[in-house]
């Protein structure tokens, strides 16, 4: 059963729980609070300094507590989480190297917008600029200080009295306004303390009014004869893709994505140019490179994964269009006519109460990498061929967790994703190892629908070990691993712009013997058919109370649709990348 905590072969171990009516701690106070704001999972790695608030949940069955194998993975786990269920992340780690160890998951939550919330464990204040154990205070790491530049908020609950309102603050933070990672470090001495049980209410933010300027953006799409939709991940919120739906359809506008928006737009709608971006398609390249009166971009920072290097093509003949719910990110990246500070939600909702239906016509359709014929060419089997059967097997509604690197590139051109969150990945800052933590979360929060990793051998390296989390969780999680045997990005583009590259080979490395070492099953992919008849062998033969390893060992003979990442990463290297504006002459006309 999923999410159950006994792994196969092991003994239940049932702790006795408190009786609720003795005093409570503030580490009881602050489960009460995870309980009453709805939270039915955390993450994490337990040790000395968190352990109150572990033996806390032992008397609340209503969250599920997940133990990862590193804290690193426990924020990749808890943004899986969160990216597919739209719910807060949570993640308890122990002081010192437990904390240091999310450094990397709570920078990449931050720059992508994911609400995680990190409990963290510290030495007693009492031991403070004295060498404490595992000290994190401004004496020692200054853990607050350092993770203040990697998410929304970080603060230290410094006595007993204040942590219910506090965690509650904290709560909030991540989930209002542009969502994002929260520290909430916590003193042992602190979560030991006995306190009475506040009576105090969730904190409700502050809901977002009509946005104004609206009248100018619903003038600019009135008038122009082409104008295209470009969203990011932004509207993956809330009603965010059910209004874009409504908005493309009621004005017959081609909707394109970003890389991380992947499926927020149906992929096989008519109205759909699927992917702009590194890895995306020539449908919606070409359509740009065409010309367009208006357009419209909405929840997107336009970085350099998102624009394919900043392209010149991701321009509007009269109106350039940017919603975002963070005002500072409007005009940064391109020149601006029309800046909406605003939720996606909200301003495609207000749009529809202005836009007339138009007349309904064709205007979309994906195509794909002149080398998309390698889909359904001989052995050895092809990475676009693997995916292709993988699709032909599995539910429509699949989950799919990308990594960094080649893989992720093959799974942003040739999946068809037509759910907002069945595409999940991490591109802020493009870590490896984070598909299969993704998956561990996106599986909890989805116990009914099947969950793939994506990743490459390189990243399965990295993460390999939570495999036996998945195991032991009962999660039938597949980790789909595309192996060329070398840390293949790195080494294609050092040959592209060096002309050399070092030896990045990753062998010797057996993925099956790994998997099986950790609890999971294995079958390795060579062969056009295998994935067709391997995997649905396997479901049925064997079930789905287990993860599923396929070692797919792929042709890297097949062009990767890179795009234009290795021509950027040329241009960055020459010094000849120049910024096609300035930040201080940002000629937005900002309309709110």
């Amino acid at each position: 059963m999923p999410g159950s905590p006994v792994g196969e072969g092991s003994k239940a171990h049932k702790p006795k729980r408190r009786n609720r009516d003795t005093k409570s701690r503030t580490a009881d106070v602050l489960v009460d609070v995870l309980v009453e704001t709805g939270v039915e999972v955390v993450f994490g790695v337990p040790g000395g300094a968190i352990a109150p608030l572990y033996d806390a949940l032992i008397d609340r069955p209503e969250i599920q507590v997940v133990i990862t194998r590193h804290e690193g993975h426990a924020v990749f786990a808890a943004a899986g989480y969160a990216q597919t269920t739209g719910k807060l992340g949570v993640v308890l780690v122990t002081s010192g190297p437990g904390v240091l160890n999310t450094f990397n998951g709570l920078g990449s939550a931050y720059v992508d917008g994911l609400p995680v919330l990190l409990l963290a464990g510290e030495a007693a204040r009492a031991g403070f600029g004295r060498g404490a154990i595992q000290e994190g205070s401004v004496y020692a790491v200054n853990i607050v200080g350092m993770a203040s530049h990697v998410t929304k908020l970080a603060f230290e609950i410094p006595e007993a009295n204040a942590a219910s309102a506090m965690l509650r603050r904290a709560m909030s933070v991540a989930t209002s306004g542009k969502r994002g990672p929260v520290l909430v470090s916590l003193p042992l001495n602190v979560l030991g303390t006995p306190i009475v049980r506040p009576t105090v209410g969730l904190e409700v933010p502050e809901t977002c009014g009509i946005p104004q300027g609206l009248d100018h953006v619903v003038k600019a799409l009135q008038s122009s004869d082409t104008k295209t939709i470009f969203v990011g991940s932004g509207v993956r919120w809330g009603k965010g893709p059910q209004l874009l739906r409504q908005i493309a359809e009621r004005l017959q506008c081609p909707v394109m994505t970003t890389p991380k928006a992947k499926g927020v737009f149906p992929e096989s709608h008519p109205l759909s140019l699927g992917v702009f971006g590194m890895g995306g398609h020539d449908s919606a390249r070409k359509h740009l490179a065409a010309g367009v009166d208006v357009l419209l971009v909405v929840g997107t920072s336009l970085n350099e994964v998102a624009t394919d290097g900043w392209s010149e093509h991701l321009a509007a003949r009269r109106s350039f269009v940017h919603v975002d719910i963070d005002a500072t990110r409007i005009g940064r990246v391109y020149p601006t006519d029309i800046g909406v500070p605003a939720p996606a939600a909200l301003v495609f909702g207000e749009l529809l109460k202005h836009l007339p239906q138009a007349p309904v016509r064709k205007s979309g359709g994906i195509t794909f990498d002149r080398n998309a014929s390698a889909i359904h060419e001989g052995a050895p089997i092809s990475a676009p061929r693997a995916l292709w059967e993988l699709q032909q097997v599995l539910p429509h509604d699949t989950i799919y967790t990308g990594d960094s690197g080649i893989n992720l590139f093959f799974a942003t051109h040739y999946l068809t994703i037509d759910h907002p969150d069945a595409f999940v990945c991490m591109l802020g800052l493009g870590s490896m190892g984070t598909s299969i933590g993704l998956a561990v979360g996106a599986q909890i929060g989805h116990p009914q629908r099947t969950v793939v990793s994506i990743c490459g051998d390189g990243g399965f390296h990295m993460a390999a070990a939570e495999l036996s989390t998945a195991a032991k969780s009962g999660l039938p999680i597949i980790v789909v691993v595309l192996n060329n045997g070398a840390l293949g990005m790195v080494q294609l583009g050092n040959g592209a712009v060096y002309g050399r590259t070092p030896d990045y080979s990753t062998a010797p490395l057996c993925v099956g013997g790994l998997a099986r070492a950790s609890g999971a099953d294995s079958l390795t992919i060579e062969h056009p058919g295998d994935i067709l008849t391997g995997v649905a062998a396997h479901r049925a033969s064997k079930g789905v109370n287990k993860p599923l390893v396929l070692d797919v060992r792929f042709d890297p003979a097949v062009r990767i649709p890179t795009n234009r990442r290795f021509e950027t990463i040329e241009t960055h290297v020459s010094g000849k990348m120049v910024n096609p504006i300035s930040i201080n002459q940002t000629q937005t006309r900002n309309l709110n």
